[in-house]
């Protein structure tokens, strides 16, 4: 990362472009999808014989509603109930804990059993912090960078045998355009910084600039092993008022301008979903709130930036940096 000067000069321009990001995208998202349906427009029969993992999906993003099993349970049997057009399927919540890897592993090995095609993954649940000191996961790694990126790197890694059997799959990644307020820095993953110099929205921005950059990388590497059956979607879904931004001390009409939870899902169906997604695609994409094709930030467009937070992430996770060669050679 160079000199701490650099670094400190890098994170400075980093902030200005990310609020300036932020800032369009509250004043614009209303205005630029008006014409949208919300909720999102599914025809009947779509997702017919496909099978999807949306992660935290009792409450847009909240992780800690999507801990609660009895809560998703009883959403699943909610929503058989109000559906009366057919449009939804077999449903069952499994339990998974991303502040624990091991739940993590615990719900691959429960998915598995089920020895069935994984259509598509919607990586949904999160997390951020406001106005809280910097907080570590038991084995060390800061949980912003664990619940964001670390926990859904591993399930999207361990299910990539479901993702294989199916003749066309997709991951989708919820990223967030506070990615560009940050700089990703591996090594400070597992390390406490000052406390006055600590920034959670940073720390935010770090785990989704990570995120994106990890499946960016596994974009890549499929690619190169001529494997097309697996699309890599990310997508920022807007400003929604949403449990994680209930946080933040805002006024009522501020609220005005942020999406509804209906209408900040209607991106992240439309990448779940549209065939146009998967043509435009040609295996990694970001998407916008807008359902349109948009640019990450420039440390994302860094390969070999990306490679090292790939190489480092399999690390954490204690992984053989062959991980991906073995599970596609099984």
């Amino acid at each position: 990362m160079g000199s701490i000067r650099e670094r400190e000069e890098m994170e400075r321009r980093a902030w200005a472009r990310g609020m300036w990001e932020i800032m369009k995208e509250s004043v614009s998202q209303k205005l630029l999808t008006w014409h949208l349906p919300s909720p999102p427009f599914l025809l009947p029969g779509q997702l017919s014989g496909l099978t999807v993992i949306v992660t935290g999906a009792t409450s847009g993003i909240g992780l800690h509603t999507a801990r609660n099993i009895e809560v998703a349970n009883c959403m699943a049997h909610e929503w058989r109930a109000q559906a009366s057009d057919g449009m939804i399927g077999e449903m069952e919540a499994i339990p998974i804990d991303l502040l624990s890897l091991s739940s993590v592993l615990s719900f691959a090995l429960e998915w598995e059993k089920r020895a069935k095609p994984l259509h598509v993954l919607v990586n949904n649940a999160g997390a951020f912090y406001m106005k809280e000191p910097q907080r570590f996961t038991e084995g060390g790694i800061k949980q912003h960078m664990q619940v964001n990126h670390i926990a859904p790197a591993l399930l999207i890694l361990l299910l990539l045998p479901s993702l294989l059997k199916a003749p066309s799959s997709r991951i989708v990644n919820v990223n967030s355009v506070a990615h560009h307020c940050a700089v990703v820095d591996p090594s400070h993953w597992t390390s406490r910084i000052e406390d006055d110099k600590f920034n959670d929205i940073r720390a935010y921005g770090e785990s989704k600039l990570a995120q994106l950059m990890f499946l960016k990388t596994l974009a890549r590497k499929l690619s190169e092993k001529k494997i097309t059956s697996i699309q890599c979607i990310a997508v920022s879904p807007g400003i929604v008022n949403t449990k994680l931004v209930k946080q933040v001390p805002i006024s009522d009409w501020k609220l005005f301008w942020m999406f509804s939870p209906a209408e900040g899902a209607r991106s992240v169906v439309f990448c779940a979903t549209s065939a146009r997604t998967v043509d435009k695609a040609k295996g990694f994409a970001y998407y916008s709130y807008a359902c349109k094709p948009t640019k990450e930030s420039p440390q994302a467009m860094d390969v070999d930036l990306c490679l090292h937070v790939w190489q480092k992430t399999l690390e954490i996770l204690h992984l053989d940096v062959d991980y991906l060669n073995q599970v596609i050679n099984c």
